[in-house]
């Protein structure tokens, strides 16, 4: 045997020796579990090839009346565990990106017909494909519950505010503080009158401390960096040491046109950190100290509420019922909300109001048709009955002919 073909025997040989084998799950009626192998049985017991790690595994006898359940490992196991993974699905997941589960789990029933997982499988994407078309028709999936095209209509200043939210509880549980924030202003500014805005009151504070704790650790370990930084650069070659300084400062004024950004023409008081800017630091501290002061004299239930005057707006145009429409729509109004939540409504009253008018000047022309057409009977009937009677004064009064008289 040549030296390639005894290589690539070996190859084999090892390799396949090195799959992964299919492994049961052995679990006890105490709660311990075991992954491994049934080699053999007898009345009483299992003899189990337990692995205890990819290198080391060992054999144990179990007797039958100590195991609780055993769980077979199939082939299909590895690809289902990722199928089932795919629900519940996450909030405002979007119509492409539920495409591709569906394929997923359609391309799992197509590769394993006869799996022990088929209807799980199945039940999974009869789910995807229900949501998929809600979701296509305009309907989002928000804090685990569905909310279709209509609702959201009825419901878009508050549902907005909702989204917005959990945005920025996603930016702060991954300490993006400065992010989470900016949101925080943008929901403050546009969505001051909403639920979600109200509830963010009493949590909000949690976010601003962890980013007041974590500005302070950085001044406080300022002056200890800056030297740290100055005594590498001093440690190096000259011509190294002025590549390093010229990459700082390029970084420092590219940070600086960042800030200045934020700062001045987006108006933030929320800027990027650079853990070097002692400046910018400083900043978003003051910032933090000045929310936390401002949210002390902001009691949650000070705010007013846009979105049941908005909602009643809306349900009470579905029943006709204008006078109502126009109340709430003049209460959402005074709060001065943005018009992208009023101006539907508006439209729709207005509409809806000429529509009302047009059916009561059809209703009123009707009325005065059918009360002309009844006058003109009745004159009718009454110069028929006139004329009738005319013709019976004439043959009372005609005379007797001569014939007859003889």
């Amino acid at each position: 045997m040549t030296t390639h073909k005894l290589r690539y025997t070996m190859w084999c040989v090892f390799g396949m020796l090195s799959l992964p084998l299919a492994a049961d799950t052995i679990k006890l009626k105490s709660g311990t579990e075991y992954k491994g192998k049934i080699l053999s049985e007898d009345d009483t017991s299992y003899l189990i090839e337990i692995k205890h790690s990819a290198s080391i595994k060992d054999e144990r006898r179990i007797p039958k009346d100590q195991i609780l359940e055993i769980t077979k490992d199939s082939k299909d196991n590895k690809d289902f565990q990722s199928i089932k993974s795919m629900i519940p699905v996450p909030d405002l997941l979007e119509g492409p990106a539920y495409a591709k589960r569906i394929e997923r789990a359609e391309t799992f029933l197509k590769k394993h017909p006869k799996s022990s997982h088929k209807k799980e499988v199945q039940t999974i994407l009869e789910t995807l494909k229900k949501e998929q078309q809600l979701i296509s028709s305009g309907g989002i999936k928000l804090s685990g519950h569905l909310i279709s095209a209509e609702d959201i209509k009825t419901n878009a200043y508050d549902i907005q505010a909702r989204i917005l939210s959990e945005k920025i509880k996603k930016r702060a549980k991954s300490g993006q503080y400065p992010q989470a924030l900016r949101l925080w202003e943008k929901l403050q500014n546009q969505y001051a009158h909403s639920a979600a805005y109200q509830d963010g009151i009493s949590w909000i504070p949690r976010v601003l401390r962890a980013h007041q704790s974590e500005l302070q650790q950085h001044l406080d370990t300022l002056d200890a960096r800056l030297k740290k930084q100055q005594k590498v650069l001093e440690s190096l070659a000259d011509s190294d040491r002025d590549r390093a300084e010229k990459l700082i400062t390029e970084k420092k004024n590219r940070y600086e046109a960042t800030i200045d950004r934020e700062q001045n023409e987006l108006k933030s008081q929320w800027l990027t950190i650079n853990p070097f800017h002692e400046q910018a630091l400083q900043y978003n501290l003051r910032s933090v100290e000045s929310e936390l002061r401002s949210l002390e004299s902001k009691p949650a239930s000070s705010i007013r509420l846009a979105g049941p005057d908005l909602r009643s707006a809306w349900t009470a145009l579905a029943g006709g019922k204008l006078s109502d429409a126009e109340r709430h729509l003049q209460a959402a109004l005074s709060l001065k909300i943005d018009k992208q939540y009023t101006d539907p409504i508006k439209a729709e009253l207005e509409q809806k109001k000429a529509e009302q008018a047009e059916a009561k000047a059809a209703e009123e022309q009707a009325q005065r048709e059918a009360e002309e057409l009844a006058a003109k009977e009745k004159a009718a009937q009454e110069a028929e009955e006139k004329n009738k009677g005319k013709k019976g004064k004439k043959k009372k009064t005609k005379k007797t002919p001569p014939n007859e008289e003889a």
